[in-house]
């Protein structure tokens, strides 16, 4: 009898437990904003702490191709692409060849304007995301624990070999959002080597993203360049219009602060 007790409590406990993590964020610092998140089942790794920030700069889609097609890819098999070396050459599984990852630019731009803004003195969290599991409405979830003012989500666009520009997005009912993606938009116009488009809202529901953030959040989302397009691409990977657009972003990311808060 008390044996079978001991079982059916020790199975009890198992329960209890199984409970607690599957309905507990599980959250541990690593190392300056980087925190990993055990929710459920799934595991969500960002670098946004559970605290106050008054903007939130995230690269976007992911660069663990294990996991799902991560963003976009440019094969550059047989071109002369001058490319910095920060930027990773990727070997597909495929057997297309190498490739340059969407995700990998996102990054160099999204860490550039982070630590610009840093650098001005701006309450920044930086997103990265790992795997699918934190793309696109969970990098808006986990970002809602933060609840920030903006939220800026940059991304690179792909086409066809001769599309070109950059444009920003926001939600389509969104006057703030509109205004702000506009003068972010313009902040950025003299680059002297991509074009400014028009920008967009909500098209064809591919900012999901911006829709699941608080309401209370402004939500940006930059596509920055065309990956398709060869020249472009060159053009995007390079340091040269990677410093202009953190810097000139994060200037103008002040701006907007400081008139909102003045």
């Amino acid at each position: 009898m008390l044996s079978a007790l001991l079982k059916w409590g020790k199975k009890v406990l198992i329960l209890l437990l199984m409970a607690f993590l599957l309905t507990t964020n599980i959250g541990y610092t690593q190392s300056n904003d980087y925190i990993k998140w055990d929710v459920g089942n799934t595991i969500e790794v960002t670098q946004i702490q559970q605290r106050k920030y008054d903007v939130i700069i995230r690269a976007g889609e992911w660069a663990n191709e294990t996991t799902a097609k991560p963003g976009k890819r440019a094969y550059v098999n047989n071109q002369s692409i001058n490319i910095p070396s920060d930027i990773p050459l990727r070997n597909d599984h495929d057997g297309k060849g190498f490739y340059i990852s969407e995700a990998d630019i996102n990054k160099k731009i999204a860490i550039k304007t982070y630590n610009e803004l840093k650098a001005r003195g701006v309450n920044v969290g930086l997103q990265i995301a790992s795997g699918k599991s934190e793309d696109l409405n969970s990098a808006a979830r986990i970002a809602n624990r933060s609840n920030p003012y903006l939220y800026l989500s940059l991304h690179h666009n792909s086409y066809q070999s001769n599309s070109t520009g950059y444009f920003l997005m926001c939600n389509e009912n969104d006057k703030l959002g509109e205004e702000i993606a506009t003068r972010l938009s313009n902040a950025i116009s003299d680059n002297g080597q991509i074009r400014q488009m028009q920008n967009r809202k909500n098209v064809n529901n591919y900012i999901g993203e911006l829709n699941h953030l608080n309401n209370t959040t402004v939500g940006v989302l930059a596509e920055l360049g065309f990956f398709s397009n060869p020249s472009e691409l060159e053009i995007i990977c390079s340091d040269t219009y990677t410093d202009y657009v953190s810097q000139h972003l994060a200037d103008e990311i002040v701006n907007i602060l400081n008139d909102t808060f003045k």
